[in-house]
Parts: structure tokens; sequence; C-alpha cells
């Protein structure tokens, strides 16, 4: 009896640990400002050094978490997809392909650093497949 009313105790609090460590990556929110931006940036330097004739934007978003590190770390697993504007166009409203063929969807794994008080913002990661 002893042993059972242990063992759950102990169960509980580590329950109740790993859910609340400080500092690991929460689930973000895609209506908040900086997760926005943070993902906007992401696109843009993706877009700069991409070989791809045609503009990439996200067409959905899989996951987006938050991280407090020295500053903000976002971790976002989105999916990508060729748009009909062409890269140095002056087109501004660019929507995804219909046809899947065309828009070849990529999912990408992106990290952004973000250090409001410094100006300073870095993709550190960026792989998609």
């Amino acid at each position: 009896m002893y042993l059972k009313m242990i063992v759950s105790v102990f169960a509980v609090i580590l329950a109740v640990a790993s859910s609340a460590m400080v500092g690991a990556p929460v689930d973000a929110d895609m209506n908040d400002e900086g997760v926005q931006n943070a993902l906007q940036f992401a696109v843009v330097q993706y877009n700069r050094k991409s070989n791809d004739a045609y503009v990439r934007q996200v067409s959905e978003v899989i996951s987006a978490q938050r991280q407090v590190v020295s500053g903000l770390k976002y971790i976002f697993t989105v999916n990508m997809a060729r748009t009909s504007c062409r890269k140095g166009g002056i087109e501004t409203l660019c929507t995804v392909h219909k046809d899947p063929a065309v828009a070849q969807v990529i999912k990408c794994n992106i990290v952004v650093w973000s250090q409001p008080w410094m100006n300073s913002i870095k993709v550190l990661e960026n792989t998609c497949q």
C-alpha cells in the first residue's frame, strides 16, 4: 500500500515537472506579431538564397513553437509552395499554383533567432525537402 502511494506521487510530480520545463519550446500562436514576423523573415531569406525563378510562400503551417533563450527562438515546420510570381517581378499579390505539379510543395524546418532589443534576427536553420 505504502509503495503504491509513493509511486503514484512520484508519477504525478514527474508529469507536472516535465510539462512546465522552463526554457523548453512551447506552442506558439500564429496570430502573434513576433511569430508572424519571424516566419516572414525566414521566407524572404529562403527566396533570396533559392535558385528557383519563382517566389515561394508558406502554404501550410504544420507546427510553430517559441523558446525563450537569450532572445526568442522560433521553430517552424511548414509546407512551402511555388507562387505565380517570378523573382524580381513587380507583382505583389502572389498566389500558390493550383496545379500540385507546378506548386512543387516542399516541407521545411525553420529556426529563427530574434533579439528585438538588439534589432537582430537570424535564420539558424532552414532545411527543406
